[in-house]
């Protein structure tokens, strides 16, 4: 039964902007690394081309993308307030919500490929615009990324949550800015691997264990997280 409501989240994303959102936000990543490396005359390193792209990832583009795609699968049921009949079917809540949980993630985990993988050609383009130096480590940047995206799953639960509770998209679009904008101060401070919106990033940190730390509060926080939204969003009124 719950590959049902899989299929039906997917078919609604359909009539939607996730499409644009998808290719938008990595080819936006891709395109600004690829204007800074070629910046000057020296010789680019690539790996230093990849790693700024990584971060430009982890430190906005994911945040933000998240907080987009959780607006827009929330907002195709508080729209056209369809809440109320879906709620009703018996057996539908905690399948309804999972399924959005899970397409969400995957969307997520799309784009991300996307960005690594536009990256790469990226490397391409300013090898054949300037010289470089080195070569993208293809198995560095597959992990990075892997480990960005396991890192953000509280962060994506959290969003997801705000989104599908309040019929208003003000308070998740308010939750998606403010925790970009305090990255920005806590990006520095060691409670930073405690920040959500920081876990990606700290994918990149030279700390093992702020990375360690980051990824099992994502990974497993998420999952945590997960089962607080399920438990609280099945308990809502029909």
């Amino acid at each position: 039964m719950f590959h049902r409501y899989l299929i039906a989240e997917i078919l609604k994303l359909r009539r939607s902007l996730v499409v644009f959102l998808c290719l938008a936000a990595p080819v936006c990543v891709t395109v600004m690394c690829v204007l800074i490396g070629l910046r000057g005359k020296a010789a680019s390193p690539l790996a230093n081309y990849w790693m700024t792209g990584a971060a430009f990832w982890a430190f906005a583009m994911l945040p933000l993308s998240v907080t987009a795609l959780s607006v827009l699968m929330a907002q195709m049921e508080h729209g056209p307030r369809t809440w109320d009949h879906l709620l009703a079917m018996p057996g539908a809540r905690n399948r309804l919500f999972l399924a959005k949980a899970v397409t969400m993630f995957a969307l997520v985990a799309i784009m991300t490929v996307l960005v690594g993988a536009m990256l790469v050609l990226g490397g391409f383009v300013l090898d054949l615009a300037k010289p470089v130096t080195g070569m993208i480590d293809l198995r560095q940047l597959a992990t990075t990324f892997g480990r960005m995206l396991l890192a953000s799953g509280l962060m994506c639960v959290l969003q997801l949550w705000t989104a599908l509770r309040f019929r208003s998209f003000v308070p998740p679009l308010l939750l998606g800015i403010i925790g970009t904008f305090f990255s920005v101060v806590a990006a520095a401070a060691r409670e930073g691997a405690y920040f959500p919106w920081l876990m990606p990033l700290h994918m990149l940190s030279t700390d093992q264990a702020m990375q360690t730390v980051a990824l099992q509060i994502g990974g497993w926080g998420g999952l945590a997280g997960l089962a607080a939204m399920l438990f609280h969003l099945s308990r809502r009124e029909a």
